[in-house]
């Protein structure tokens, strides 16, 4: 029989707070790149110096959306699968199978960056806590980044909008959905749904027709010399 200073147990439990929930997903960078199966590409000082300017121009000509994240940084791993994914506070992940079959212009290398700086700036990912055991594997990274075709469309909309205030051609924003819409063999393994590539392409484009009002910024037709070093050494690294 214990005292009478039984303790409450429910008065002591506390919901995680958005900032809590926050910290516990960009922490999970740190088990996701310990697992032995994953190996980060050696990036040079140029590939990281390109990637961190490409970034901080997306966030300075758009200040006003990115309240929270002030710079953002890219890992490269190592896998023939075509993968993007992030978590909060700026974390970016691209896949050197990714850049190397499918990313062949700047605009479209900003718009997957512009995408993945949306969802990390808004803390956009399913509502999960999660106990680390051991290593975070590669598929449950990308299950922990996998929305609903409501939300991703919200994302899609910002992360066009925002590229496009960036200078660069939105065009290929479209571009870049019909690329994995015909190529969803090799992108089933981030998406998970094929039918929701199809359906993202669809509404892409009646969201494109109804935004006649888009920002008149000249954007940038042509990739810049630093993007062909990037894309060269990226091929060095394979």
């Amino acid at each position: 029989m214990t005292s009478g200073k039984k303790k409450n147990l429910s008065g002591e439990y506390k919901e995680m707070a958005f900032s809590d929930f926050e910290d516990h997903l960009a922490s999970l960078r740190v088990p996701f790149l310990t697992n032995p199966e994953i190996k980060s590409a050696q990036e040079t000082p140029e590939v990281k110096k390109y990637l961190e300017n490409l970034i901080n121009d997306i966030i300075i000509n758009n200040e006003i959306f990115f309240k929270n994240l002030k710079k953002g940084h890219v890992t490269i791993i190592k896998t023939d699968s075509p993968l993007h994914f992030s978590l909060p506070k700026g974390e970016i992940f691209l896949s050197t199978g990714l850049i190397h079959k499918y990313i062949k212009n700047e605009s479209m290398l900003a718009c997957v960056l512009t995408f993945e700086l949306v969802r990390s700036e808004k803390v956009l990912y399913p509502k999960q806590t999660i106990i680390p055991t051991g290593y975070l594997s590669l598929e449950r990274m990308l299950s922990l980044n996998r929305l609903t075709l409501t939300e991703k469309m919200e994302v899609h909309k910002w992360a066009h909008h925002l590229s496009v205030r960036s200078g660069f051609d939105g065009e290929y924003y479209l571009s870049w959905l019909q690329v994995q819409n015909r190529n969803t063999a090799d992108f089933f393994l981030q998406v998970g749904d094929a039918n929701q590539l199809t359906r993202e392409e669809s509404l892409f484009k009646a969201f494109l027709i109804k935004s006649s009002s888009e920002d008149q910024v000249v954007s940038r037709k042509n990739s810049t010399k630093n993007f062909y070093i990037f894309i060269n050494r990226i091929r060095d690294i394979l």
